[in-house]
This record gives C-alpha cells, sequence and structure tokens, in this order.
C-alpha cells in the first residue's frame, strides 16, 4: 500500500485515499516534532539543533531529555498507526533513527511526500523548459496541482516553518510565471486563463500573474472581463496594501479600452457623448499624479500658443500642532479633495502629491487675480 504524506495545505498522511490522521490531536508538541522531522527528512539533526528549534529553552529545564521523550512517544505513535513498523511487506514507511548522536527520518519507498514530488516536478520542468516545453508545461501543472496552499498552513506560530514555507510559495509562483510563459508562446490563452483561476486563493496579489491573465483576455478579446478584473484588483490592491497601479498594469488598461472601443464602429456624436460620460463636469478636475503631469505639459504648450497663463498651487493639510494618526490624516485628505472639487472652477485641475498635500493647477488666471481666488 502506498502512502503519502500532505504539506502543501492543512497536514495529513494518507493510505489509499484514507485519512490515518482521523481521530488525533493535530496541535501536539508530538506531532510538531513529526512534521518537524518530515520537513528535514533524511537530514542529520543533532538533538541540540532540535529542542532550540522547536522549544523555548526557558520553559524545559532539560530539552535533550524532553525530546528524547517525545521521540520515543512519536515512535509509539508512527507504530500504532502502521507507519513505523513492518506491514506485511517488509516495508517501514516512516522511520526515526538515531546514529552516531544524530536523529534522522527515513522515508520508505512506498511513502511519498508532496513537496518531494512537487520539487522533483520544478526542476524537471525547469530542465525542459527550453529545448522540452510541452514536457516542461506537463511538469509544471504536476507541480502546481500539488500545492494546496501555504507549506503547514495549521502551524501559525512556529519560526522554524517561516522560511520554509517562504521558500515553497515562491517555487509556486515562480512555477506558475514559468508556465504562463510556455502558454503564451504557444497561443494557448484559455490554459492561462483557467490556471490563473485556480491559483487566485493561493496568491491573490502577484502583479506579474495578474498581467498574465490580463493580457490572455486580451488576446481571447474578453474585453468586459478584463476590465472588471483590472478595476477589481487594483482597488483591492490599494485598500489592502496601499499600491497604486504600476505603469505596466496602466498600459494593460489602456489596451483593454482601446480594445473594447476598436470592436465597435463609431461616429463623431457618440464618441463626443462617451467622453462626456467619462467626467461628470462638475467642479474641478481631479486626477492622479501621471495624468496631472500630462496636463500641465498639455496646458505649458498652449500657453505660449495663447498667451494664457497657469498657476500651480500646493495645499498642505497641517498636522504639526497635534499628533494625527494615519485614518484621521487620510479622512482629512478625502475631505480636501471634495472642498477643492466644490470651490475651485470647471477648468481647474488638481492631484495628491502624498498623504497630507495636493497640488493645485489653476488656468488661464492672471497673478493679480490670485487673492480673489483663494
Amino acid at each position: 500500500m502506498a502512502v503519502e504524506v500532505l504539506t502543501l495545505g492543512d497536514f495529513d498522511i494518507v493510505e489509499s485515499g484514507k485519512s490515518l490522521m482521523k481521530g488525533s490531536s493535530r496541535a501536539n508538541k508530538r506531532l510538531e516534532l513529526l512534521k518537524y522531522f518530515i520537513t528535514y527528512r533524511g537530514k542529520k539533526l543533532t538533538p541540540e539543533y532540535i529542542a532550540e528549534n522547536l522549544w523555548n529553552a526557558s520553559d524545559i529545564s532539560d530539552p535533550k531529555n524532553a525530546l528524547r521523550t517525545q521521540v520515543f512517544r512519536l515512535r509509539k505513535t508512527l507504530d500504532s498507526m502502521g507507519l513505523k513498523g513492518e506491514k506485511g511487506d517488509g516495508e517501514s514507511y516512516l522511520d526515526i533513527a538515531f546514529q552516531n548522536g544524530f536523529y534522522i527520518l527515513n522515508i520508505g519507498e512506498n511513502c511519498s511526500v508532496d513537496v518531494a514530488l512537487f520539487e522533483d516536478n520544478i526542476r524537471a520542468a525547469d530542465d525542459a523548459r527550453e529545448n522540452y516545453p510541452d514536457e516542461a508545461v506537463m511538469k509544471y501543472r504536476e507541480a502546481i496541482s500539488l500545492y494546496r496552499g501555504q507549506y503547514l498552513a495549521d502551524i501559525s506560530d512556529s519560526e522554524w516553518v517561516f522560511t520554509v514555507r517562504n521558500r515553497y510559495h515562491r517555487l509556486y509562483v515562480q512555477s506558475l510565471i514559468r508556465l504562463f510563459e510556455l502558454l503564451r508562446a504557444k497561443g494557448r490563452n484559455r490554459e492561462i486563463v483557467e490556471h490563473f483561476e485556480q491559483a487566485m486563493s493561493y496568491e491573490p496579489f502577484e502583479e506579474a500573474l495578474h498581467i498574465f491573465f490580463l493580457e490572455a483576455l486580451l488576446e481571447l478579446k474578453e474585453y468586459k472581463h478584463a476590465l472588471s478584473h483590472y478595476n477589481y484588483i487594483t482597488g483591492r490592491m490599494y485598500r489592502e496594501l496601499s499600491v497604486k497601479p504600476s505603469p505596466v498594469l496602466k498600459d494593460i488598461y489602456s489596451r483593454i479600452v482601446a480594445g473594447d472601443k476598436n470592436i465597435h464602429s463609431t461616429d463623431i456624436s457618440t464618441l463626443t457623448r462617451d467622453f462626456s460620460l467619462d467626467d461628470d463636469m462638475e467642479g474641478a478636475l481631479f486626477c492622479d499624479i501621471e495624468y496631472f503631469r500630462t496636463i500641465y505639459n498639455l496646458e505649458e504648450r498652449r500657453s505660449i500658443r495663447a498667451r494664457s497663463k497657469e498657476c500651480l498651487g500646493l495645499v498642505t493639510i497641517n498636522n504639526e500642532n497635534r499628533k494625527v494618526s494615519k485614518d484621521e490624516l487620510n479622512e482629512a485628505a478625502e475631505t480636501l479633495k471634495v472642498v477643492l472639487r466644490e470651490s475651485l472652477r470647471r477648468g481647474d485641475v488638481f492631484t495628491q502629491w502624498n498623504g497630507h498635500q495636493m497640488i493645485v493647477m489653476l488656468t488661464d488666471v492672471q497673478r493679480d487675480a490670485l487673492d480673489l481666488i483663494s
């Protein structure tokens, strides 16, 4: 019988599709010790090193003896699950040995660990990527299918697992990117969409994956779907990470809008109406800093030709007198936006420079009239 050790996502040990962990406690020291041994399977580990990683030295007077006790109990647990001792065919699935002062976990031939298969598939895919792309696609898919979540996701507060967890997550994202590169080269955009939608629950914020997804939707001419996803992910990134769309994402947005309009014929009256709908035409125009630069450069060029004048102003929220929290500052900035939009003229433009400053551009003004405007 084959035994599978599952570590990507919730930990489990499965034989013939049935969990061997059913009814056992999944949060005790003995089980964490097993997870530690599985993580460093095949490696020689000193008792001191294991105890230092697993337990707080101040909590245990004799860590070495405590470890010996836990190993003894763990061996009995594995034996009761039929994993340590003989199973008719002379096979030991998980065996903890002590040799020359080192502990070592040996994995039997009929026992597989998902992360080992995960890494094997990635190595095979990387080796085949350049000369055998179809084989690489198959191997990347096999690796990705094994990823059911973060490594040992049920361990939340043990420092020893963090580095290992981050490594497997990085390999997962890297494999997705390389798979998408191969699929894009072959024009298999529908497959990119399918794999991306499955991956979203495990990696919602990796920009490179969203770029592959949006470009695949563009190739499939699914512009409304692409626009909806762009608005969703850029909004979520800003809300949760305070990250604005990158230049690459902004370029994709332009291509989405252009592609959507290219599939429909238009006339000048429709075009004028569509442009008008992009702005409610009430009050001053608020825009991001890149668009503000574009408008400013345009006004600079226009002023040369028409001899008109534009004036830049800086509006600052004064928070020197008292300590202002980030939430209070954000609220004040939003209030300032409303005030500027309603107080300035329709032809004026403003943008947010940082958390407590707005840049204002007043168009067609004379400097001696600025007091009246303020």
